[in-house]
């Protein structure tokens, strides 16, 4: 593979990226306080492999490896998350040791000339916060907690997404209850999409009341929905299933009310937005991230809870080739989801701040020969080299992910790293796609 001049590191951002509770570990240590997830993972049957994050990658005792890692492979930045309840305690209040925890990660980046890319909230809700996302006043506790990020880590932080993913979150946490906290409530997963970008507005003002110097913004993750057939129904299927993806959370970004399908669907519970919430949302952007994997198929719902939300997902009838998630690889959906956005929304600068497939290739006499990724990444990368050329503003790809972690609710069945982790022995294996895109950088 050869690089784009487009995507040259000179000119293009090239970055991996984690989060906290994928890989940190150490879920009891130093103060840090349960999340919604580590609740989840106790719960019998949630978690595919019956696994949990107590332990994952054991980031936290092996930062100082994975930051060389990093440098190794030729990557000048790197996207994480901070883990909410490992900054703060109970009542809100700072932890000293968690955040000294990132202090040691930000020394480690700075000593290897590594920027950092922070996302303030990556799923790991404190599970004290009662009532979670539907509770309007958790909005408030995340306005707090990015006060005290600013405060104590904001002179180090250059770049800062207040949310990853809010639509998981909201729907595959509140909807289809696949995710923390389990819930199965289609009117509640809209109250918690609205409070997320309530939390969103609130901790851009919080932070901006402590520095204006950062950076800030969003990471989405957006649909991409075709229709099952040329019927009109499949048709309005799709489209709500991109209702839900994208307006469900771009449209508030920039002041705009929910499409007239989502206010019906939240019905009575549209009490818990009020008068001025969409200006608070709307606050002024530097830039947004986007996470891109697959595109989906939909058809009209044959009946069910499917019916609430108006569209059901089927595989392809022309099937791709699919990750080992049964994913589609689908890579010019990369290019029709952007050019979909740039021409609804008035979108910032822009990052793909997620791109990577499930290959679960094992080791080998040494070697991980894992090249359908290898595939995969090359594809995607001539894309956004392709809408770059078309005039699209992005600015930089992170790779999902730089080590196989703890994938939620697929527990460590579904292997995404470019660096293979023996869970066993923590031990760390480059890949071939990581090999890959250290000889890119390289040259």
């Amino acid at each position: 593979m050869t690089l784009d001049p487009l995507l040259s590191p000179a000119r293009f951002e090239w970055g991996c990226a984690t989060s906290a509770f994928q890989i940190e570990g150490a879920s009891t240590v130093d103060g840090k306080v349960p999340s919604i997830w580590d609740s989840f993972c106790a719960q019998p049957g949630r978690i595919l492999d019956a696994s949990d994050g107590s332990v994952a990658c054991d980031h936290y005792h092996r930062l100082a490896e994975d930051v060389q890692l990093i440098a190794n492979l030729g990557f000048k930045h790197y996207r994480f998350s901070i883990a909410w309840t490992r900054i703060t305690r109970q009542d809100n209040s700072l932890n000293p040791a968690g955040l000294d925890f990132y202090k040691r990660l930000l020394d480690a980046l700075e000593k290897h000339q590594i920027t950092p890319n922070a996302t303030l909230f990556h799923w790991d809700l404190p599970a004290h916060l009662e009532g979670g996302w539907l509770n309007r006043d958790t909005a408030y506790r995340f306005a707090e907690y990015a006060d005290l990020v600013a405060r104590h880590l904001g002179d180090r932080l250059p770049r800062v997404a207040t949310l990853n993913e809010p639509w998981c979150s909201a729907f595959l946490g509140h909807d289809l209850g696949v995710f923390a906290p389990g819930v199965q409530d289609r009117a509640q997963s809209l109250v918690a999409a609205h409070h997320l970008m309530l939390a969103h507005g609130l901790g851009l003002q919080a932070w901006r009341a402590v520095r204006t110097d950062t950076s800030l913004g969003i990471v989405l993750n957006p649909e991409l929905s075709d229709p099952a057939s040329s019927r009109p129904e499949d048709v309005q299927a799709a489209r709500l299933a991109e209702l839900e993806r994208n307006d469900c959370f771009l449209n508030p970004l920039f002041g705009r009310e929910w499409p007239q399908e989502l206010l019906q669907q939240i019905d009575a519970l549209n009490a818990t937005r009020k008068e001025g919430d969409l200006a608070i949302c709307a606050q002024p952007m530097d830039f947004m991230g986007l996470n891109y994997y697959t595109r989906t198929i939909a058809q009209a719902p044959a009946g069910g809870r499917d019916v609430e939300r108006g569209y059901a997902f089927v595989t392809p009838t022309a099937p791709k080739p699919l990750t080992d998630i049964g994913w589609e690889i689908y890579p010019e959906g990369l290019t029709r989801v952007v050019q979909n956005l740039l021409h609804q929304w008035p979108l910032p600068a822009l990052w793909i701040t997620e791109n990577g497939a499930a290959d679960n290739t094992g080791v080998t006499d040494g070697a991980v020969n894992d090249t359908m990724r290898c595939d995969y990444l090359q594809t995607h990368l001539e894309q956004v080299a392709g809408l770059i050329r078309n005039g699209a503003d992005i600015r930089g790809y992170y790779v999902w992910s730089l080590l196989d972690n703890f994938e939620w609710a697929q527990g460590y069945s579904q292997r995404f790293g470019i660096v293979h982790v023996d869970f066993q022995t923590q031990k760390r294996t480059p890949k071939r796609s990581a090999l890959m895109l250290q000889r890119l950088l390289q040259a």
